[in-house]
């Protein structure tokens, strides 16, 4: 294991010109270096599936510490508000990761043919972010995809095989059965997913649990806590902070104004907006935009 870390982590370093998350000719994978230490910082953590190579990284969710280690994997089936920072990294050694979009059509299709073969896990905890060994046949398998970063042709062809496969041996690992739960059809966790596809859909709106609650085909407690035990907020708290980093990324990357960014994300209130937004990130949006854009202080997704 430590030898395929290490020609994963020369490989990822050949490829990638520096810092940054890097797109590579696999569609759906990128590569992630990040050079030096950062603190806590909260972001938009996207469905993905991370394979840690290098360096540690800590991810803060309903205060909890999760941590990421090389030789380990780190996946969110739900899109999550989180706080995150990179431990001990240089640039001799820095944070070094493979990240993969969960394709969620692949993942029920294959969910669905091992149903029989495994246990649900029903009865395990469903908070959506897991930490766990990845075991010898996922890090052969991403060795595997480093090996297409060479044939850009051969990547868009075999590239969704290779990742089918990956997920294949993830859904198969010691947090498979609860993974499943969430990729599941009729689920009650593939419900509160497709529950949060509305709210991000309409961020704009006010979010309507009774209706989300109707259209999941739960009682409001029972989808409730269902979300709550997914996403460790609740749908209107998830909403909030969502909206508070779509704004954060409307001023760092697109230049928006901080009223704009306001009423861009369903904000009738600039003042409200402010104070929301400064008791999240520490900061008025004008001091913590011009601190990001000042450090390049990006938290970036593993």
């Amino acid at each position: 294991m430590k030898d395929l870390n290490a020609e994963l982590a020369k490989r990822i370093r050949e490829f990638v010109p520096g810092d940054g998350n890097h797109p590579t000719p696999v569609p759906g994978v990128r590569c992630v270096q990040i050079s030096r230490s950062r603190p806590w910082g909260k972001a938009h953590w996207r469905v993905c599936l991370g394979i840690m190579v290098q360096g540690v990284k800590d991810i803060l969710l309903d205060k909890e510490v999760y941590r990421g280690l090389p030789g380990q994997y780190v996946v969110n089936p739900i899109d999550l508000p989180v706080a995150s920072r990179v431990v001990n990294a240089t640039p001799e050694k820095p944070l070094l990761s493979l990240m993969m979009d969960l394709d969620p059509l692949a993942l029920s299709d294959i969910a669905t043919q091992m149903g029989k073969e495994f246990p649900a896990g029903e009865d395990r905890p469903r908070r959506a972010l897991f930490v766990g060994k990845a075991g010898v046949k996922m890090m052969e398998t991403a060795f595997r995809i480093t090996d297409l970063f060479r044939a850009p042709g051969d990547a868009r062809v075999l590239g969704p095989l290779v990742l089918k496969e990956m997920f294949y041996h993830l859904l198969k690992g010691e947090e498979g059965p609860v993974i499943r739960q969430f990729v599941r059809a009729g689920s009650r966790m593939q419900k509160v997913i497709q529950a949060i596809r509305k709210i991000q859909a309409k961020l704009g709106e006010e979010v309507d649990v009774e209706d989300l609650a109707q259209e999941a085909g739960m009682g409001r407690s029972a989808f409730f806590k269902s979300f709550k035990e997914a996403t460790a907020m609740s749908p209107i708290q998830y909403q909030k902070r969502l909206r508070l980093l779509e704004a954060r990324r409307l001023m760092t990357d697109e230049g928006e104004t901080a009223e704009g960014s306001a009423y861009k994300v369903g904000y009738e209130s600039p003042s409200q907006f402010s104070r929301e937004y400064s008791r999240m990130f520490g900061n008025s949006p004008f001091r913590d935009t011009k601190k990001i854009k000042e450090t390049e202080n990006y938290s970036l997704q593993i």
